[in-house]
């Protein structure tokens, strides 16, 4: 009898441990951007001292193929990953397949990306870009020709069904949009912001 407790207990250590129970991402406010990226090519016009990201740029390969052409922002939700060893999630892309280098804004890298839950028949954020309030935390990032970035994005739960999509902020007022694809959200995602409590007089962020 010893022996079967301490086996059942080992088995729920394991799956505590190892990350092997997954769930979605269960929330009652709007998250702050999480898009973040870095840039093979320097932005020879930003003051420096911005906040950086080790996301680089891959080159595109044969064993990742996108039909799509421009530039384009893509949800794989062909399979699902893990986040943080705890939460289900997918893949999703910045993909450039123009002829030429794209130039992006961004703030301390976080790229100007934000999640949209279409609801009462209209795109709504449920994600938020914070601002700084100083100026060395703005910059660009460069995305070459066959070039993209990959980042993970949660699958969410909650009681209102919808579908959801990203928007990726260019310049003068364009944006573009990625697939959508079905899921469930809480409604105070649509209006209560996560927030944010600056850890020191450094730091540029207030909300």
């Amino acid at each position: 009898m010893k022996n079967k407790c301490l086996t059942l207990i080992l088995i729920a250590i394991s799956y505590t441990t190892f990350g092997q129970i997954e769930k979605d991402l269960n929330i009652h406010n709007m998250l702050r951007g999480q898009i973040y990226a870095s840039s093979s090519v320097e932005d020879s016009s930003a003051l420096g001292g911005f906040g950086g990201s080790d996301n680089s740029p891959k080159k595109l390969t044969d064993s990742l193929r996108f039909e799509e052409t421009g530039l384009f922002l893509k949800i794989d939700t062909s399979k699902s990953i893990t986040i943080a060893g705890k939460y289900r999630g997918y893949n999703f892309y910045i993909v450039n397949k123009t002829d030429s280098i794209v130039t992006l804004d961004a703030s301390d890298s976080r790229l100007y990306v934000v999640a949209e839950a279409y609801v009462n028949s209209k795109w709504q954020p449920i994600e938020y870009l914070p601002s700084s309030w100083c100026g060395n935390s703005y910059h660009r990032v460069f995305l070459k020709k066959n070039e993209y970035w990959e980042f993970q994005i949660p699958k969410f739960a909650g009681n209102l069904k919808t579908k959801i999509r990203y928007r990726l902020d260019l310049r003068n007022g364009h944006f573009i949009y990625s697939n959508e694809m079905n899921a469930k959200i809480n409604k105070k995602q649509l209006t209560d912001k996560q927030g944010h409590k600056p850890t020191g007089i450094m730091d540029p962020y207030n909300d």
